[in-house]
């Protein structure tokens, strides 16, 4: 059976969800919930590259920041995604056209839903 593209979406934010807790501590659970919430604001005010070079950026100090940008990261550069054979996203925004940048775009924010809602389910919270 294949999956259609938003149960694709979901497995892929699913398994990169629960394996979280190996990855970072509680209190750095609760920071990737605010900063996965915070993210689609981010990304509609300022756009998908602006918000990955920030997230990138913040990741060198914070795991939780490195952990949402490698997974929209993988989740753009997948088989079928629009930055599919490049090395990451950022890669990706700055050899690919705007075409793919606008679809990249428009992914991200459709991922970020399932990631909001799975890591509020299954990660540290107060």
């Amino acid at each position: 059976m294949e999956l259609t593209i938003q149960q694709q979406r979901a497995k892929f934010a699913l398994e990169y969800i629960q394996s979280l807790p190996k990855l970072l501590k509680p209190e750095e659970q609760k920071e990737f919930i605010s900063y996965a919430s915070g993210l689609p604001a981010m990304i509609h005010m300022n756009g998908l590259g602006q918000a990955m070079a920030f997230c990138k950026l913040k990741g060198k100090d914070r795991k939780s920041y490195a952990q949402l940008y490698q997974l929209v990261s993988d989740w753009l550069c997948e088989s079928g995604q629009p930055y599919h054979g490049q090395q990451n996203v950022l890669e990706g925004i700055t050899q690919c056209d705007m075409a793919h940048y606008q679809l990249a775009q428009a992914e991200a924010l459709v991922l970020m839903s399932w990631v909001k809602k799975f890591a509020k389910a299954f990660l540290a919270e107060d």
